[in-house]
């Protein structure tokens, strides 16, 4: 059977939101399996996303709002955006009782569908169940069979609200070409995923994506680095930018913070000239490429500088897998 490939040209980009202030002191060192090499997603919400609501219309009338997420419909659970949209136009204009959560907090709302120039019912709002994008892998557990990746959560595109988990598939991809960053323009890799699932998504955090692997694309074991371990000065990461998978390019750190729980726990600085030449620095889709340094693993890339495409943020690993273990993953 041959492999259906579908063509990536958007990777997820940063993801900013509140987080609960936790301990990421590693607690002791082991090994992992070193990422690096590029991953599709393909990631389906609890409900359906609220993207945007027409000014005047019956959703705006509902009370419904921007980042709202609808579970469910007249006591019918919604799984994706068809479903709701027949669920209105279907209603001939009788109330639809509507279940939402707003900011963490329930509420119900009734909606009175409208017709509108072709006389079908609507609600007069933008709504979004699932999202796909490329990035990278940081690395694989064997102890537990999980996985991290990216060292962010992936936000919707329009609004910046973390999606809402339901499911989600990583799946093989390969890098296809480069779109170079430029002070005040953002790069990306763009690439293909097939459909050969490696591992599912359990965990969409602000501090990455987690789930479990049936396929490990490595076999470097390497040992994890304690915060007290990570200094300033020469680092690598490890990242993929073509055909010929994971590579090492040369970076600084140029500062440390360990006690910041936004996963902004160093500033990075990309030195090596043949990455630079090639990306202009960290680029979209290069998110969640490991940081080495002597020898260990010690976190991974998470932000690009957009005037400074050169210099970002990176995650330590001891932040990355505990708040894994914290919201839901492995036991600590």
């Amino acid at each position: 059977m041959n492999t259906i490939k579908k063509i990536l040209t958007v990777a997820f980009m940063l993801c900013l939101t509140a987080s609960l202030a936790l301990n990421t002191h590693a607690a002791g060192a082991d090994t992992v399996l070193l990422g690096g090499m590029p991953f599709g997603l393909k990631l389906y919400t609890q409900g359906v996303l609220v993207i945007n609501v027409d000014d005047g219309s019956s959703a705006d009338s509902a009370g419904i709002k921007e980042n709202d997420i609808i579970l469910s419909a007249n006591d019918t659970d919604v799984t994706d955006n068809d479903q709701l949209r027949e669920i209105i136009t279907s209603s001939n204009g009788a109330d639809i009782e509507l279940s939402l959560m707003r900011d963490n907090t329930p509420i119900t709302v009734t909606l009175a569908p409208e017709t509108n120039d072709e006389d079908e019912y609507e609600a007069g709002m933008w709504i979004r169940d699932s999202t796909a994008g490329l990035g990278t892998i940081t690395y694989f557990d064997e102890e537990t069979r999980s996985f991290g990746a990216l060292g962010h959560g992936i936000c919707d595109r329009d609004t910046g609200m973390l999606m809402p988990l339901k499911s989600g598939e990583v799946l093989k991809a390969e890098i296809s070409s480069v779109c170079k960053a430029q002070r005040g323009v953002a790069g990306g890799l763009n690439g293909y995923m097939d459909e050969e699932v490696i591992g599912i998504v359990s965990l969409n955090n602000s501090y990455g994506i987690y789930g479990r692997y049936s396929v490990s694309l490595s076999d470097t074991r390497i040992e994890c680095a304690d915060d007290s371990e990570i200094r300033p000065g020469a680092a690598q990461i490890v990242t993929t930018t073509d055909e010929n998978g994971p590579k090492t390019y040369d970076i600084e750190i140029e500062s440390v913070n360990t006690d910041n729980n936004s996963g902004q726990n160093m500033v990075i600085r990309v030195t090596d000239e043949d990455l630079k030449e090639k990306t202009g620095g960290i680029i979209q889709g290069m998110s969640g490429s490991p940081i080495l340094q002597n020898g260990k693993l010690i976190g991974a890339v998470t932000h690009v500088f957009v005037n400074t495409p050169e210099k970002g943020y990176g995650i330590t690993i001891s932040n990355m897998r505990e708040n894994y273990a914290q919201y839901g993953g492995i036991d600590a």
